[in-house]
Order: C-alpha cells, then sequence, then structure tokens
C-alpha cells in the first residue's frame, strides 16, 4: 500500500491504492507511521493513484500528523480532483501544505 523511497534528505511516501476509505485506513495509517519509526524531519506523502478519500482516510492522516507533528509535518502532493475536492471541502488544504508534484513537495521542504 505504502511504498517509500528517498530523495536526497526527503522521505517520500507513494499511496499506491486508488480507494483510501474505511476499508483501507488502518492499515495505512500504520504503514505510514511504521515508515516514520525513525523520525525523519522531511517527508512527502504522495497520492497521484488515489482517486477516492472518504472521511476514514482523511482522519488516518489527520490521526498520522497527531503522532509525528512534534518532529515533521508532511507535505501532501499529487491530488486528484475527487481528493482535491475532498481537501477542500474539509478546509484540510488550509490545515496541510499540499503540492502538485513530488518535485514541487520536496522543493518546498527545503524553503
Amino acid at each position: 500500500m505504502i511504498t517509500p523511497q528517498t530523495i536526497g534528505d526527503t522521505l517520500v511516501l507513494s499511496v499506491n491504492v486508488p480507494r483510501l476509505d474505511a476499508a483501507l485506513a488502518v492499515r495505512f495509517r500504520e504503514e505510514v507511521l511504521q515508515q516514520l519509526t525513525e523520525e525523519p524531519s522531511r517527508v512527502v506523502i504522495d497520492f497521484s493513484a488515489v482517486t477516492f478519500l472518504d472521511s476514514s482516510g482523511l482522519g488516518a492522516l489527520v490521526s498520522i500528523v497527531k503522532r509525528v507533528g512534534h518532529h515533521c509535518r508532511p507535505v501532501i502532493c499529487g491530488l486528484q480532483p475527487a481528493v482535491q475536492t475532498m481537501f477542500a471541502l474539509t478546509r484540510m488544504d488550509q490545515v496541510f501544505k499540499v503540492r502538485g508534484t513530488v518535485d514541487e513537495a520536496v522543493a518546498s521542504l527545503a524553503e
């Protein structure tokens, strides 16, 4: 479900499922938290493959940030239109730093 990759000093976690809903939210949260056990300071979560996100998936993302917020604040990227709409409707686009691509997200962490 999650593919990790390191770009420079940034950990990029690609979500590899089309739907992040109640059926997968707990697994998503656990896999991401497992990748963050070494407390990287720069993290990007790439949602390019995700075409549907419900409140459970969004809740899992918020839970992740609450757990790791003391050492990093992940940048979100690659939001597909329906997922971007969900972020806008819930104002999560105001809570998270959102960028279009992985490269833009990685660059924003260097600012």
